[in-house]
């Protein structure tokens, strides 16, 4: 009997057999062998042909064994029901047994047939996540024995896996190669230190990028679409050049594969560097530690799938352990109801408008710290738990068991987090963690009615809701009692002021508006300044906008929600400028220099911009738009600036997929040919004239965003064709409407 420590790195399932890679304490990895066999339960139309349905299935050879079992069939069910508990000898004949059996005479309802086979494992047999920490028990050919899970969720640091990432560059002339054709040139490999390039003979190359892959013997290989481009491209010139690539920790014959990951390169895992809308390097190895314990999920699997996936595996495992069968979709999604009634209660967040159009100083933003999940937890609001009736109380309701795991542990980092070093490796590994968190239980909110939920409930939904609208009102109410003056709230955030408080203020505050309405609330951002923005689509109108301002911290941070810099879509080059444009704006002694020194200052910083476009100063990689393409180019009608350049890009070969990001430059946005008004930023050479007009008024509207409140407009510039030659004249207008301020404070 042997026994090791070590970190679970994998678990896959094929035919009567489980397999556990470890990672041990002494930085070796093994593999462990064990048992699996799938499983099934049945409900029989009756007592009766329950009985007839077990005496035929244990004829069948694949079947092991055929018991009764009591389980709880749905989240309503008061008592148990007698269920045939089908157990096969491996995975190879089980599609086929659930789909005679869904059609059979005999059975009302199968249970647990949707649940994949590692899941199986996992929830009823293994019992723990992976990456998870523990000690195993393993006797000489390696089969499992015993295996006991260690504590260490407080640790910060993740598991000591290792990961290397990699890129493969095809030598073709179109943009999407083809691995029949066109041989692999390079291929770019980095860990976390080094940077290594493989170049050459093609043959040289993809032997030297193994024996470096055995040489480093990394536990993850992170590269992009690694299930659908990289891993086939690299094994279909591997086969095409007559060489036997083995890139895993065991070899395997490929030509006998039917699915390439993970069995292609077993012993590790492949990841993609984007995920469920997710760079990797955003939440790392700690991150993907997360999703993985929280789902009790493979990594590969819990970083591949979207959160209401892992939510639903979780809530699987958890119902599997209180005696329950998971049915297919079964959610209760939607009631039959009065008009009014729907009105009433189909609504979100409460929002108090915002006060608009002047600097606001010594502003404190006070934050519910996961409002909706502690709503969940705090008031046992579940699936099963609210009906038309009311709310029916119960101690092991599922929704708030599964949040209040995933709330805890993200509070833990999140608080953590504050007290270490923002440079340090401890406070990246917070923050990844409680990123990985968020991202669960903002699904777990939002889910919680959705009808991708197989337990959906519409009404647990709006009832967080409408329990989220009442702590508003409290709260409100509250802090204008104690003489704050509220000047915007929006959800789980308010925003209040009252002169010659400080921070110390605010946050005793906070404690007070805690006790009094039952959940933590926190200050988030101390405001020097904060302009609150009016509706962009109609300034005139002065209407207010929801999560649209911009403000500057005591520390000169810039805080912003609702703005250019916000948008994925907007050039670095405008970012950075709308950035500078609000530190030179607020860095002023106070709200009236704001509108004066500040004002003239801004302006200043507008006019310089506009001359680096107009001289051509700026550098075209920080012009490059970014445009998400959401379908296919052909089924586009409008042949707008971002279709425009994936269609050049399908034009030189290159297949453009939906849901892929598209990189483009202006080049002449007033062309009469759409085609002709923007360039693909893959397609665009060492020369590029880019349209300054373009970028001028993208600078303008930017301004605007910032400077409207102040009585900013395009006009105020003047003709701007000589990229120099208006500094003089704006300088006079910046004097001028300094000095119409001057009066309206003397005046007031």
């Amino acid at each position: 009997m042997k026994s090791s420590i070590g970190w679970i790195l994998d678990v896959c399932v094929g035919g009567e057999e489980a397999i556990i890679w470890l990672r041990t304490e002494d930085g070796k990895v093994i593999k462990l062998k064990d048992e699996y066999h799938p499983s099934f339960y049945i409900q029989p139309k009756t007592t009766g042909q329950g009985e007839r349905l077990s005496s035929l299935l244990k004829e069948q050879l694949c079947i092991k064994k055929v018991e009764w079992a009591d389980k709880y069939t749905n989240l309503t069910d008061q008592k148990r029901k007698r269920l045939l508990h089908i157990i096969l000898n491996g995975t190879a004949n089980y599609k086929h047994i659930v789909k005679r059996l869904k059609n059979s005479e005999y059975a009302k309802e199968l249970f647990n047939i949707n649940l994949t086979h590692v899941q199986q494992y996992i929830h009823t047999k293994l019992g723990m996540a992976p990456t998870s920490k523990v000690n195993v028990k393993f006797d000489e050919s390696h089969l499992l024995v015993g295996i006991d899970r260690m504590e260490d969720d407080k640790e910060i640091p993740p598991p000591p896996f290792t990961a290397l990432f990699f890129d493969i560059h095809p030598l073709s002339p179109n943009l999407t190669p083809n691995p029949d054709m066109n041989p692999i040139g390079l291929i770019e490999a980095r860990d976390c230190k080094d940077k290594v390039v493989f170049e050459g003979e093609e043959q040289c190359i993809l032997k030297e990028f193994a024996s470096f892959i055995r040489d480093n013997d990394p536990d993850f290989l992170i590269c992009p679409e690694c299930d659908t481009f990289t891993f086939p491209y690299i094994f279909a010139r591997a086969k095409l050049l007559g060489l036997d690539l083995q890139l895993g920790r065991e070899n395997v014959e490929i030509d006998f594969m039917k699915k390439p990951l993970p069995y292609w390169i077993k012993g590790r895992v492949a990841l993609d560097y984007n995920a469920y809308g997710c760079p990797f390097e955003d939440i790392g190895l700690a991150g993907l530690v997360e999703r993985s314990r929280f789902s009790l999920l493979p990594p590969g699997i819990a970083f591949r799938w979207t959160s209401n996936r892992i939510i639903d595996s979780r809530n699987c495992y958890e119902l599997m352990k209180k005696g329950f069968v998971i049915p297919n979709d079964t959610g209760y999604f939607e009631y039959i109801r009065p008009i009014k009634e729907l009105i009433e209660r189909d609504k979100g967040g409460m929002i108090i408008s915002p006060r608009i159009g002047i600097v606001h100083k010594n502003v404190a933003e006070l934050d519910f710290e996961s409002e909706y999940p502690n709503i969940i937890v705090h008031y046992g609001l579940s699936y099963e738990t609210v009906t038309n009736e009311g709310i029916a109380k119960k101690e092991d309701a599922i929704l708030p068991y599964v949040t209040k795991n995933a709330l805890d542990r993200r509070l833990y980092f999140k608080r953590l987090r504050k007290i270490l070093p923002k440079d340090s490796v401890e406070w990246l590994y917070c923050e990844q963690r409680q990123i990985a968190l968020k991202s669960i239980l903002v699904c777990l909110y939002g889910t919680s009615g959705c009808c991708w939920n197989r337990f959906g409930n519409v009404l647990a939904f709006e009832e967080i809701n409408r329990r989220s609208r009442e702590i508003m009102i409290k709260t409100n109410d509250f802090v204008q009692n104690l003489g704050y003056e509220l000047i915007y709230a929006d959800t789980d955030s308010i925003f209040i002021k009252k002169n010659e408080s400080s921070k110390e203020d605010y946050e005793g505050l906070a404690k007070k508006i805690s006790e009094y309405v039952g959940l933590p609330i926190s200050l988030d951002h101390h405001y020097k300044f904060l302009l609150l923005l009016p509706l962009e689509s109609n300034p005139s109108m002065r209407m207010e906008a929801q999560k649209h301002y911009f403000g500057m911290l005591y520390n000169g941070e810039i805080v912003a929600r609702g703005i250019e810099l916000r948008r994925h879509d907007t050039p670095k080059f405008i970012k950075d400028f709308q950035v500078s444009l609000i530190q030179v704006l607020f860095n002023c002694k106070d709200a009236e220099e704001v509108y004066t020194v500040g004002y003239k200052k801004a302006l200043q910083l507008v006019t310089e911009s506009i001359d680096r476009l107009m001289g051509g100063e700026v550098p075209v990689e920080e012009l490059i738009v970014s445009k998400i393409l959401r379908k296919p180019v052909d089924q586009y009608e409008s042949i707008l600036p971002y279709v425009s350049a994936a269609m050049q890009l399908t034009g030189k070969g290159k297949e453009v997929k939906g849901g892929e990001l598209v990189d483009f430059i202006f080049m002449d946005a007033n062309h009469h040919n759409p085609l002709c008004r923007v360039l693909a930023y893959e397609l665009a050479g060492s020369k590029i004239h880019y349209d300054k007009e373009k970028y001028k008024d993208m600078v303008l509207k930017t301004a605007k965003t910032i400077l409207s409140t102040f009585g900013f407009s395009r006009e105020i510039l003047g003709p701007t064709s000589s990229p120099r030659s208006q500094t003089e004249g704006i300088l006079t207008k910046v004097e001028e409407r300094s000095n119409e301020y001057e009066r309206k404070k003397l005046d007031a």
